[in-house]
């Protein structure tokens, strides 16, 4: 079992409580396997499932929730992973996402019987952690969004084309890595320039493209991948060996990380460039409302965690004191 040390130590007799082995699983639906499966984004299933091993892993000294006896837990288990929490200096917002899959284990539990309406009442009223943290990442600025272009304009190769497609798309549109690899052609619509998707909770909605991203597209299109029914960006080999099959979030990832590098730029994700495109058009005038609505957010508090506008006014404010 993983030691947890100091004041956590008084998890080592409530564990017991909830351990067994996977002989046991045979006998009794898993509640954990239950909730991951009521997910309907691939993303926030491999999230929560990790979370949910994390907790295995202190409950059970397992890095497998096939070994937790989810229908076991109790508010006191909760309250004190919550505590392990704390101690590591977990975000607020990383903490509420732990409760959030326990409660829904439980939930799972307490629908499969193993777990009484009054336990699961109390897991259910356990209380989200208050509190906020610096949002981390940043936007990129005109001059690096340029050498990012100029470094796929100088590859000739296939590559170079659909990277710089790829840049446009997320750029211009603001779209999520996942929801720019599940792109189909016939999410495009040339007329309108738009590209309609579905978005996290399966929400569809349009992005619009800016003709930057139409022109860098249409070429990808017309000049490489062909007109062809199926995913609008694909694997290509060595050697220029255009593959059919769907590019994954982690190539995404490997893409940006190459082409910084060819750009001489700092290193960013492609949340970054989800956060260059809201800030982009606040920069141009575009009111905040709008680009939640663009951005698929349901909630403007979300947005406002993209935006640098709050410490640009901070730190011009500040530069008015002088000593």
């Amino acid at each position: 079992m993983e030691s947890h040390q100091g004041s956590t130590s008084f998890l080592v007799p409530i564990t017991q409580e909830v351990t067994h082995t996977p002989t046991n699983q045979k006998k009794q639906t898993n509640a954990a396997v239950t909730y991951l499966l009521s997910l309907h984004s691939k993303l926030s299933r491999k999230k929560m499932g990790y979370y949910l091993q994390k907790v295995a892993q202190i409950l059970t000294g397992q890095n497998n929730i096939l070994y937790c006896s989810w229908g076991d837990l109790r508010r006191h288990h909760i309250q004190a992973i919550m505590n392990i929490l704390i101690e590591g200096h977990r975000s607020p917002s990383t903490m509420n996402t732990y409760l959030s899959a326990l409660k829904g284990v439980a939930h799972e539990a307490w629908m499969l019987e193993q777990m009484s309406m009054e336990h699961y009442q109390h897991i259910k009223q356990i209380k989200g952690v208050r509190g906020e943290r610096i949002t981390k990442g940043r936007a990129l600025n005109p001059s690096e969004i340029e050498q990012i272009f100029h470094a796929c304009d100088l590859d000739k190769s296939c590559r170079g084309v659909r990277d710089s497609a790829i840049f446009a798309v997320l750029i211009g549109c603001g779209l999520r890595r996942n929801e720019l690899v599940n792109l189909n052609l016939n999410n495009i619509s040339w007329e309108d320039q738009s590209i309609r998707l579905i978005g996290k909770g399966n929400k569809e909605r349009i992005a619009f493209m800016p003709q930057s991203t139409v022109k860098r597209l249409e070429h990808w299109v017309s000049q490489v991948r062909g007109d062809h029914a199926g995913p609008l960006f694909t694997r290509i080999r060595r050697y220029d060996d255009m593959q059919e099959t769907r590019m994954t979030d982690q190539a995404i990832y490997s893409i940006l990380r190459s082409r910084s590098q060819a750009a001489q730029i700092t290193d960013f994700s492609p949340h970054d460039l989800r956060r260059t495109y809201a800030n982009q058009l606040l920069d141009h005038g575009v009111d905040i409302m709008t680009v939640k609505d663009m951005m698929g957010h349901n909630s403007i508090t979300t947005t406002q965690r993209y935006i640098r506008i709050k410490d640009d006014k901070m730190k011009r404010a500040s530069a008015l004191l002088n000593f």
